[in-house]
């Protein structure tokens, strides 16, 4: 059966969850796509029940609980999510770093902390297609335009 098109398609294939884990294994996944490629969608499923999810875009709701991205905020916001993903490790089984992380710069440190805390790593790679971008652009759910998928796109490494 073929998974449904909105479905995140990725290193790992489309539908999987942590269950290829060994007894008291510790994983921590890195989330790598772009806005709208379904990073968040497969964060949820691989978090299980038990594990936790780390995206600094968590850190741009207001009181309200509406989407504010504020781009003055987000090297504070990138270190509260570091901090709070670094806090969790040792406390969750299955940790999880959700962001773009187009750059290894932007992921190295969690790996480093993560792999210091004795978890293994587990990069879940969503490789972006040029062809797919306005899909990416409709798909995302923080209002992320065209042109900045396309600088993500750019930049992924």
């Amino acid at each position: 059966m073929m998974p449904p098109s909105d479905e995140p398609q990725g290193l790992l294939g489309s539908y999987f969850s942590p269950l290829f884990m060994s007894h008291n294994q510790r994983i921590a996944y890195i989330m790598r796509g772009v806005s709208g490629s379904g990073k968040s969608t497969l964060a949820n499923h691989l978090a299980g029940l038990d594990g936790i999810i780390h995206s600094t875009d968590s850190y741009f709701y207001d009181s309200n609980g509406e989407y504010q991205f504020d781009p003055s905020l987000l090297g504070d916001n990138h270190q509260k999510n570091y901090t709070a993903f670094r806090d969790s490790l040792g406390k969750h089984d299955v940790v999880i770093c959700d962001n773009t992380n187009t750059q290894e710069w932007e992921y190295e440190g969690y790996v480093r902390s993560a792999e210091a805390a004795g978890y293994q790593v587990v990069y879940v790679v969503l490789k972006p297609s040029l062809r797919d971008a306005q899909v990416y652009a409709d798909r995302n759910t923080h209002g992320v335009p065209l042109d900045a998928i396309h600088r993500q796109i750019a930049r992924f490494e």
